[in-house]
């Protein structure tokens, strides 16, 4: 059996619980170390339960996180702390956490997402994880890392590493990813690709590795390194600590959605994970977070919001604007072209990738004695299509602008009235976005760069 072992961390590393004991820890590791590192923390998988001093969990849809229902990637699935869903288990010889996605139902998916957060941060060094994937068109296992301000800096100003991706109906090919706020405010981004030509990464185990240091992050399988980025100015979100993450999604914008092809249950087998620091290494301190300087676009204006809202329509109380996305999310100010009031609010798409931005009311409100949202856009008209979306806490349900009608207005505007009633499932009596745009795309369903501008928007009776 493998022993675990677990050490109290130098500065650059952060433990906030730990089960260490004194006789657990010595210089014979019954595996092997990298050359000039020495281990630091990890997990072999051994114990027969997952341990909770080293995870958490994270549970639901997503919204508890401050997210819009789908992990903000509309994905399907609901993470549970089900051991159907995540357990300690064998795969031939080999103990491992095996994380499983099953379907219940019709659009009906739980699974299984472990972290590190507030229990085990680094800063710098080399992460080693051996996993077995598991496949199907729109199964989604990752292995992951995101920056410990998360809670304080919205997504990617925190930071995010994807030591591995995966698109289940491609498993022979995986991704390295980061993704952070550039010196322009705008979404970086830096991926590699690594493909095997011999069995797939569902039929055998592999390692996945990063290697990080205060100039370079730098991807391996197997040893074989596939990329490698630079650490420049603007990417102080990689000077600072980020926590783990094992998981398997189900559907979202980039693997696409299960079809009659894929099969469940389909699992990811984590054989161990292991964290090394470079033997005398002494970092510098990180750099003081600027939460401006890290979130996407120009400090908001605060109420911007309301420009897009019709003047008097109080029924929505205190609102805000929030923006999200894979890269494609809309820089955001306002317009001296309006229908309403002396502004309206600018959307600014720069296409190429999934995003939008929705308005957030501070309380949910019962809206379900309207029967229209009602809203007006300028847009181009090489924008055909938009996805229009409502959300409860509980529910959501979205519809397309290319399935309407729209009458013309002045200054540009067109006036869109869509019945509520083709929210279908939605609950109007506890809604909390009333209003969001996200996915604009041209006639050929690309995303397309656009400059929209929304005015007027409100609920009626019609």
């Amino acid at each position: 059996m493998k022993r675990l072992f677990c050490i109290w961390l130098p500065a650059i590393f952060m433990v906030v619980a730990s089960s260490c004991d004194k006789n657990d820890i010595g210089p014979d590791y019954p595996f092997d170390i990298p050359d000039g590192y020495k281990l630091v923390w990890n997990d072999e998988f051994d114990e027969g339960q997952i341990d909770p001093q080293k995870w958490t969990f994270e549970t639901g849809d997503g919204t508890e996180f401050g997210l819009p229902k789908g992990w903000g990637n509309n994905e399907l699935q609901i993470y549970t702390t089900s051991e159907e869903n995540a357990r300690i288990g064998t795969d031939g010889d080999v103990s491992a956490l095996i994380i499983t996605a099953l379907k219940h139902g019709e659009n009906d998916y739980t699974s299984a997402k472990l972290t590190t957060n507030g229990l085990f941060s680094m800063r710098f060094g080399r992460v080693d994880v051996r996993a077995k994937l598991p496949e199907g068109q729109g199964i989604w296992p990752a292995i992951w890392m995101l920056g410990d301000n998360r809670d304080i800096v919205d997504w990617p100003g925190c930071g995010e590493i994807d030591i591995m991706e995966m698109l289940g109906h491609d498993p022979y090919k995986i991704y390295g990813t980061i993704h952070y706020v550039d010196a322009e405010n705008r979404k970086g981004e830096s991926q590699g690709v690594y493909e095997t030509s011999g069995s797939s990464f569902s039929e055998e185990y592999h390692v996945f590795t990063l290697v990080w240091t205060p100039e370079t992050l730098s991807f391996k399988v197997n040893d074989v390194k596939y990329h490698e980025v630079a650490i420049e100015e603007g990417m102080k979100e990689f000077l600072r600590s980020f926590y783990l993450i094992l998981n398997v999604a189900v559907g979202g914008y980039w693997p696409g959605y299960p079809d009659e092809t894929t099969t469940f249950p389909q699992s990811m087998h984590v054989d161990y994970v292991r964290v090394f620091e470079k033997e005398g290494f002494n970092p510098a301190p990180p750099p003081e977070l600027d939460i401006d300087e890290e979130t996407l676009g120009p400090p908001m204006e605060p109420g911007i919001v309301y420009n897009a809202i019709k003047e008097g329509f109080e029924d929505l109380g205190n609102v805000e604007l929030v923006v999200y996305g894979g890269g494609g999310e809309p820089f955001v100010d306002t317009s001296e072209t309006a229908v309403d009031g002396e502004l309206s609010l600018m959307l600014d798409f720069p296409g190429g990738a999934w995003g939008g931005a929705y308005f957030l009311m501070e309380q949910p409100k019962n809206l379900s004695a309207y029967t229209h949202l009602v809203f007006a856009l300028n847009k181009p008209e090489d924008l055909v299509d938009a996805e229009v979306k409502l959300e409860s806490p509980a529910t959501n349900a979205a519809v397309f602008l290319k399935d309407y009608e729209s009458t013309p207005l002045t200054n540009g505007f067109v006036e869109y009235a869509i019945p509520l009633s083709d929210f279908e499932g939605l609950d109007l009596i506890q809604l909390n976005i009333p209003f969001a745009l996200w996915n604009p795309t041209d006639a050929d369903g690309n995303f397309v760069a656009a400059t929209v501008l929304v005015d007027n928007v409100h609920f009626a009776n019609r």
